[in-house]
């Protein structure tokens, strides 16, 4: 018992997975819809490694906790559940902003459908900052003068051939058709806060900072947003832990265009 409990203490999401249970069986599929932020093959290898060791069984498709899953739950220290109350608190957020379920579910149908859908809304975006003259400094929209039009391009390129970069060296077998739709599913909230700062500076004349303060909030989620997505396709894509995806891509990408964006605004 005591190894078991060890074990499912070092790996926090099996933790995770019993406490699903614990509501109740459900099969892969479900509980991929509500973790959609861990990838299929983990959840798979987690519920048959704790199956090994009698944490959960497994009847007509469904898996189920057993008494000793039960217990060892019961065992886990308060202050371990609080922090994992907490995290579920932060992915059910991220769920809802980013609307990962209904992206997840769509790559589990086809993955050629994000291509589909996202790309008339990428395309829309950059039309409409082209007519505005919004830029894109990597992941922020800057309707400043000081930049040519040709750095959203730029911006565009560097954003692609990061995620090529990550995705090989995470696995080096790459679908270069479905690591296209990630990108361009993943650009959409990006695309969405471009858009609707165009709108705003070709539609009015003299903007103020009252009015500018939402769109400047949108502008900084919605890169978080759109690296959410693709961290989290690239963890479907890859088997790699959402977290380590989305810390990459945050590191790589989201703090170095902060910088970037804060450092020509500032001029």
């Amino acid at each position: 018992m005591a190894e078991d409990l060890a074990s499912l203490v070092s790996t926090p999401r099996r933790i995770s997975l019993l406490a699903l249970l614990e509501d109740g069986p459900k099969s892969v599929q479900e509980i991929t819809r509500l973790v959609p932020h861990m990838p299929l093959s983990i959840i798979v290898y987690d519920l048959e490694q704790m199956r090994a060791r009698g944490i959960v069984v497994k009847r007509n498709g469904k898996y189920f906790i057993t008494d000793k899953g039960s217990e060892l739950l019961r065992k886990i220290p308060s202050e371990f559940n609080d922090m994992l109350r907490g995290l579920s608190t932060f992915y059910k957020m991220l769920n809802v902003i980013s609307l990962r379920s209904a992206w997840v579910y769509l790559y589990y149908i086809n993955p050629l459908i994000l291509l589909a859908i996202s790309t008339p809304l990428v395309l829309l975006g950059a039309l409409m900052s082209w007519i505005a003259n919004v830029k894109l400094v990597l992941l922020f929209p800057y309707a400043g003068p000081a930049l040519p039009w040709y750095v959203s391009v730029i911006s565009l390129a560097i954003y692609i051939m990061v995620d090529y970069i990550v995705s090989y060296r995470l696995k080096p077998m790459i679908i270069h058709l479905r690591e296209l739709a990630n990108v361009m599913v993943s650009l959409v909230p990006i695309s969405v806060s471009v858009s609707l700062m165009s709108l705003l500076y070709y539609f009015t004349t003299h903007v103020t900072e009252q009015v500018l303060v939402p769109f400047y909030i949108i502008s900084y989620l919605a890169p978080i947003m759109s690296l959410t997505i693709l961290a989290t396709l690239t963890a479907l894509d890859t088997g790699v832990p959402f977290e380590h995806t989305a810390i990459t891509y945050l590191a790589i990408l989201y703090i170095p265009s902060s910088i970037a964006y804060l450092t020509v605004a500032s001029l």
